[in-house]
């Protein structure tokens, strides 16, 4: 094999590496900094887990804007959104990215089929840094209920002991569909 070939594949490794670290740290700042809730109140959920509800009314399916899945279940009574979890790419300042799973929890769906919700949540690290992290989920139900669409969104900014933001990484705003 080519020595010039060889030395390609190795930055690229490393490159790889370098961000799945950086996708880590930042799937675990978005763990720890998922807001604690009373349990029957709508949460942001990052990795959206077994809810212990009555089973579920529908479940939807469907892709964002960004070509990542989503699904929604909704329960029997048509009235919450027990879960709705995705994967949400996003792009940071600092030149890194990618996709990382975000979810939401027990969502009040309105008569009209609408619902919004959105958190902010500000974690302090051991070393003095923060993470603040801040999204929203917002949508509305067809009148038949064969489906739905709205946006998601998901922002990190991530700040040093001083205060000064080292890094901001913003999904903008996703669309998205789902159908029965």
């Amino acid at each position: 094999m080519h020595p010039r070939l060889i030395a390609s594949r190795r930055r690229r490794a490393a490159s790889r590496a370098r961000w799945l670290r950086r996708a880590g740290a930042l799937a675990l700042a978005t763990t720890a900094a998922a807001p604690v809730a009373a349990t029957a109140a709508p949460r942001h959920d990052s990795t959206p887990g077994h809810i212990n509800e009555a089973g579920p009314g529908a479940v939807y399916g469907g892709v964002t804007s960004q070509d990542f899945g989503l699904m929604i279940e909704v329960n029997r009574s048509g009235r919450r959104i027990t879960r709705a979890a995705a994967g949400i790419g996003l792009t940071c300042t600092s030149g890194m990215g990618g996709g990382v799973p975000d979810g939401w929890v027990k969502i009040p769906i309105a008569r009209s089929g609408r619902f919004d919700e959105s958190f902010t949540n500000t974690s302090e690290n051991d070393d003095g840094t923060t993470v603040e992290m801040e999204g929203s989920f917002a949508g509305r139900f067809a009148r038949s209920r064969s489906g739905a669409s709205g946006t998601w969104t998901l922002k990190a900014t991530m700040r040093d002991a001083a205060g000064a933001v080292t890094d901001t990484c913003d999904s903008g705003e996703v669309r998205w569909r789902v159908k029965q």
